[in-house]
């Protein structure tokens, strides 16, 4: 959300959207089961693609980055009564959002696109909040918080401009307190477990697809060089 009177309509906006949705998608399948009950006489509903996608997710993904949102999401996300998985998080270093993740049990996967400095002119005369410098200091602790609370997570690179930046990104959750593990095993084995494909994907077991990172040192390093990929194999 962003400043002015933006952040409550537009959080309300993505609730009221969702909600409407889910209404439609209730009603779209009580016509499709009352017509398959007993067609006679009704007329067949028409194949609706967007609903039919509704109706056959496992779960719902929901963005919520600021305090607010994720308590906000996460109130929405149990009256909705949906599995669901937040997304993006950048406020999930305060103890409050590790807290309120805690309680839920709700899986999250966190952007590790971390706060920069803002561009700013030569003889720009204004300065960072001590609010955003906190929020540059503290967010790529996220990870290891996370971890010490038990809560599942993934991480994400939030369309970094290369691979080389994400590896940086996880190198600093890393200098952050993360460990080089538990790192490895947000960007494989866990995001498989939320999704529910660990069965196939996510770690080196026999049996499973063999998509495999072969790298020239330790695969956070900045002088690390990826040697092979395998996809399904080859």
């Amino acid at each position: 959300g962003g400043g002015g009177g933006g952040f409550p309509s537009s959080l309300m906006g993505v609730i009221a959207y969702i909600r409407q949705i889910y209404l439609d998608a209730d009603h779209y399948k009580m016509v499709k089961d009352a017509y398959a009950k007993d067609p006679r006489g009704m007329q067949r509903p028409e194949y609706d693609r967007a609903l039919e996608g509704v109706l056959a997710s496992k779960r719902i993904l929901l963005p919520a980055n600021q305090l607010l949102e994720i308590d906000r999401i996460l109130r929405f996300g149990a009256e909705l009564k949906q599995p669901m998985i937040l997304y993006g998080l950048r406020d999930a270093y305060r103890p409050e959002a590790i807290e309120l993740l805690k309680k839920s049990g709700v899986p999250v996967l966190l952007s590790t696109r971390w706060p920069v400095p803002p561009v700013r002119s030569p003889d720009a005369e204004d300065t960072d909040t001590l609010r955003s410098l906190i929020e540059r200091d503290q967010a790529p602790t996220a990870p290891a918080l996370l971890q010490k609370a038990g809560i599942k997570f993934a991480l994400y690179s939030d369309g970094q401009d290369t691979p080389r930046d994400f590896q940086r990104a996880i190198k600093k959750a890393i200098d952050s307190g993360l460990s080089r593990e538990d790192a490895l095993r947000a960007l494989t084995l866990s995001p498989a477990e939320i999704y529910g494909i660990a069965d196939r994907v996510g770690s080196i077991e026999k049996g499973k697809i063999a998509n495999l990172v072969l790298t020239k040192g330790e695969i956070f390093d900045d002088r690390t060089t990826v040697v092979m990929v395998f996809v399904d194999g080859k």
